[in-house]
């Protein structure tokens, strides 16, 4: 089973030159992945760093999926912490993919700042991979981002991951590029419907949308569908006091399902 699993993983990164995009944030999962326009938790800084600018008071968030497609082996797991401050708001994240034949590591520092009601962030993160009797290689990737609020129920956000078009190893391979764009429309108070468009250099866009429902203050309902590759995800969230918990299902079209994860504190 492991020969099969590392035969797949060398073939998988071979093909996107290690640390290709993953969503990140339970809540985020279930809507699909379609996160760029509303990036308003600490996960931002995964997906668009000016929506970090967003925060009002101090985040910290563990995310895990123990079992993406029925492998542990495959485990991912990330931290961050955001913090608001009199100059803008700072986060830190660090995140693990893999087991010991091949693992991924990544420490990202985010900063954002509202001008003018429009949130413009920035990421720096090291990337290290390593491989069992190959030894290991890192690089650094920047992401920038923004958010910009059109009308009170219209919000959307702008997004370049690894802008510096970083490369990896001794064969110099390029870590993925995406450019992203998303729009959140508010209906309700309570209703957000979230639309994503993605384009990674060298492959087809991805298309994507989801909805979140607080059915009351504390419980949300949500769901989303992907298309490159066809995906769908739902979840739940709950909030009580200082703390929301998330849970995410989703179905990859070829790969079958993956459980994820995340808690929140607020204070």
């Amino acid at each position: 089973m492991r020969t099969a699993i590392l035969f797949i993983l060398a073939t998988f990164q071979t093909s996107f030159a290690g640390f290709e995009h993953r969503e990140v944030g339970a809540r985020s999962r279930a809507l699909g992945g379609a996160y760029i326009g509303l990036a308003n938790d600490v996960w931002a800084m995964k997906y668009n760093a000016g929506g970090l600018s967003q925060l009002t008071m101090n985040e910290v968030s563990c995310y895990y999926s123990p079992q993406p497609f029925g492998l542990s082996e495959l485990s991912f797991g990330a931290v961050a912490v955001g913090l608001p401050t009199n100059l803008g708001v700072v986060g830190l994240s660090a995140s693990k993919y893999g087991f010991d034949l091949y693992k991924e590591l990544a420490v990202s520092v985010s900063f954002a700042r509202q001008i003018a009601d429009v949130g413009i962030g920035i990421s720096l993160s090291y990337y290290s991979v390593s491989i069992l009797n190959y030894g290991s290689a890192g690089t650094i990737g920047i992401d920038v981002g923004v958010y910009i609020p059109i009308i009170s129920q219209l919000t959307t956000g702008l997004a370049i991951s690894n802008i510096n078009a970083p490369a990896i190893g001794t064969a110099r391979e390029k870590l993925p590029q995406m450019f992203s764009v998303g729009v959140v429309y508010s209906t309700l108070q309570s209703l957000n419907i979230v639309v994503d468009y993605r384009k990674e250099t060298g492959y087809d866009a991805s298309p994507k949308i989801g909805f979140e429902y607080w059915v009351m203050e504390s419980v949300a309902l949500r769901g989303g569908m992907a298309d490159e590759p066809s995906q769908s995800s739902g979840g739940v969230g709950f909030k009580y006091a200082f703390v929301q918990m998330d849970y995410a299902l989703s179905r990859h079209q070829d790969l079958g399902w993956s459980h994820q994860a995340s808690i929140t504190l607020r204070w």
